[in-house]
């Protein structure tokens, strides 16, 4: 496995939903030591009324 202290993390999703898997690694990743997690996606799904 690599390093990724002080890394900036660029997490790319395709479509977020409930963005509960983005949330959560990126918290993974913080807690490896990342300095920093931006999340890009392509598209995010309405959420249900």
């Amino acid at each position: 496995t690599g390093r990724i202290d002080g890394l900036q993390i660029a997490l790319i999703d395709d479509v977020v939903t409930t963005a509960a898997t983005v949330t959560e690694c990126a918290r993974v990743l913080k807690q490896a030591g990342a300095a920093a997690v931006q999340v890009w996606a392509l598209a995010r799904a309405p959420l249900p009324r």
